[in-house]
């Protein structure tokens, strides 16, 4: 009598959970990673997007114009408003700009709407002669005239 060796159902059926459980996972983990690469592609062009609307905001050199705000429209954000906000710092020329840019978003791009708020230095000295910076102009340069002053006397003093 032979005796034919193979495998018993229950082996058979342990293989096929095993393997289908497997498929299962690795499936399931190429539709993570595609949905997180198209999920950083958005992010990107929506940071590129935001980046160029502050390049273009940055770019307003007049005072009056920048402290209005306006209306951009970007490729993938659509509609973007923005407002700048500007305080004049204890640097002469030295401005802190505070940028919020409100977009509409795109479904296309599945772009949500939203805000987004950034604060930046600038050096501009055309906007010290707006009325709103004159006066506080005027006393930074008397403080540096005052500051160089001294330490000239004490420049003086040491040699003698």
């Amino acid at each position: 009598m032979k005796i034919i060796r193979g495998f018993m159902l229950i082996e058979v059926l342990i293989a096929l959970a095993l393997f289908a459980l497997s498929a299962v996972i690795l499936v399931d983990g190429a539709f993570v990673a595609s949905r997180v690469a198209r999920e950083m592609k958005d992010t990107r062009e929506l940071e590129q997007d935001l980046l160029w609307v502050r390049s273009e905001v940055l770019k307003i050199a007049d005072y009056e114009k920048i402290s209005e705000g306006g209306e951009l429209e970007s490729l993938s954000m659509g509609k973007v408003n923005w407002e700048a906000f500007v305080e004049m710092t204890e640097v002469l020329d030295l401005y802190q700009v505070t940028l919020v840019l409100t977009y509409d978003g795109n479904e296309d791009y599945g772009i949500e709407p939203g805000e987004r708020e950034s604060a930046m230095y600038l050096l501009r000295p055309t906007w010290a002669k707006h009325s709103e910076f004159s006066s506080e102009r005027a006393r930074l340069l008397e403080d540096r005239k005052r500051k160089m002053q001294e330490h000239q006397d004490m420049r003086r003093r040491a040699s003698q």
